[in-house]
């Protein structure tokens, strides 16, 4: 499947790009797992047993001077498609660069670190937001 122009989507709809700082999205698609992993003593010779399944995982950080109504669409682009809100689970679309396709799988968003930039008057601007996305 060719590229269309987005990094992320849900069954609501399309991740906000303008709300994402471009440069700071990083993915890691397709991560190894060890199950164990040696090396001979006598020939160094190192030995890997890799689980057959990988995981991917996305960080990305939203634009400087967040507000508040704007912190609100990023959280309700998450909580639309949450399946535990416990866990934080949600399931989404995401361009995978390593196979230049698009998938879709379930992901946990662990704990968000709101730093406030300032307040002015019924509003509050927030510094960046970092956000990660892991997969299960």
């Amino acid at each position: 499947m060719e590229f269309e122009g987005y990094l992320i989507k849900s069954a609501a709809g399309i991740f906000p790009h303008e709300l994402m700082k471009l440069e700071s999205y990083k993915s890691t698609p397709n991560q190894r797992e060890e199950i164990e992993a040696y090396r001979d003593d006598y020939t160094r010779d190192l030995t890997r047993i890799t689980a057959s399944g990988t995981k991917s995982m996305i960080e990305f950080a939203t634009i400087d001077d967040l507000t508040l109504t704007q912190k609100k669409e990023i959280q309700s682009f998450f909580n639309n498609v949450m399946s535990d809100e416990l866990q934080r689970k949600v399931k989404l679309t995401f361009w995978n660069d390593e196979d230049n396709a698009y998938y879709t799988k379930d992901f946990y968003i662990p704990d968000i670190e709101y730093n406030i930039n300032r307040i002015k008057g019924n509003n509050i601007y927030y510094n960046s937001l970092t956000y990660k996305l892991v997969e299960y």
